[in-house]
């Protein structure tokens, strides 16, 4: 596990820095307390973020290729510079998000409506799934390919399956248990991860595991709150503490670093 912490090089990169348009690689987007995005810029343990909002989002997932955001129901897939190219009215309280590639791979679950919503390259599509059957609440969709979604079921007991189905008949193709996991999980570059009394704990579909302390002491049960800034960093937060991170999670290496608010906040 790599500490985290905030180098001088954030705390000297001002407004004016950024507006001078230094070439300072964009990490992704990350949604703050408020409901504010944001683009975030720098390196690992020297981050900076846009104090200008992009837009204001419920929920939100980007990966390298694009995003999207949901605001009182309205969906939205942007392109990767927070343009909106489509718009969905869902009409859902709490859909659930990921992008983790290209646009294709954009994939809404909405819960009360049992239906996915899908993106086919030139407009969104709408799936019916017959949900009744899971067990329990869906708290992660992926999609694999344009034809199977995995849904990811939290049971009764906390436990986790991953639902397979077919596409476009809404087929379930198989469920199989997720013995590493717990309650709500989150796939990231085929890491299963969740919430553990003090930060992250991750499993491989091959048993190898690793935890990321977030905290000191303990946390309230569901106080973390993951969303995709892109293909390799994840915006952690706490509901709890109000602390957020960015993590770099790829296939091979994982690092944390403290999120700044952005700067107007900072100012408060």
């Amino acid at each position: 596990m790599k500490r985290f912490a905030i180098g001088g090089f954030a705390l000297l990169l001002s407004n004016s820095l950024l507006n001078a348009q230094l070439s300072v690689p964009k990490l992704g987007f990350a949604r703050f307390p408020d409901g504010s995005m944001h683009a975030v810029h720098g390196l690992a343990a020297n981050i900076i973020v846009d104090p200008r909002p992009s837009t204001i989002a419920d929920s939100a997932s980007f990966s390298d290729f694009g995003g999207l955001t949901a605001t009182n129901g309205l969906i939205r897939l942007m392109n990767p510079d927070g343009v909106a190219l489509a718009e969905y009215q869902s009409g859902e309280p709490q859909p659930i998000l990921n992008i983790d590639s290209t646009l294709p791979s954009a994939v809404v679950w909405l819960p009360s409506k049992h239906t996915l919503l899908g993106w086919d390259g030139m407009a969104f599509t709408t799936t019916a799934v017959d949900d009744s059957s899971l067990g329990g609440k869906v708290t992660f969709v992926k999609s694999v390919s344009g034809k199977t979604v995995e849904l990811f079921v939290e049971l009764a007991d906390s436990s986790v399956a991953k639902v397979s189905v077919s596409l476009p008949g809404a087929r379930l193709i198989s469920a199989e248990a997720e013995p590493g996991a717990n309650g709500a999980v989150f796939v990231q570059q085929g890491w299963m991860i969740s919430q553990n009394a003090r930060g992250l704990m991750a499993e491989l579909p091959n048993g190898n595991r690793q935890t990321i302390e977030l905290s000191k002491e303990p946390l309230p049960p569901d106080d973390l709150t993951i969303e995709r800034m892109s293909n390799d960093w994840l915006h952690v937060s706490s509901r709890s503490t109000g602390t957020n991170w960015a993590v770099f999670w790829s296939s091979t290496k994982t690092s944390v670093s403290l999120l700044p608010p952005p700067a107007r906040e900072a100012a408060k």
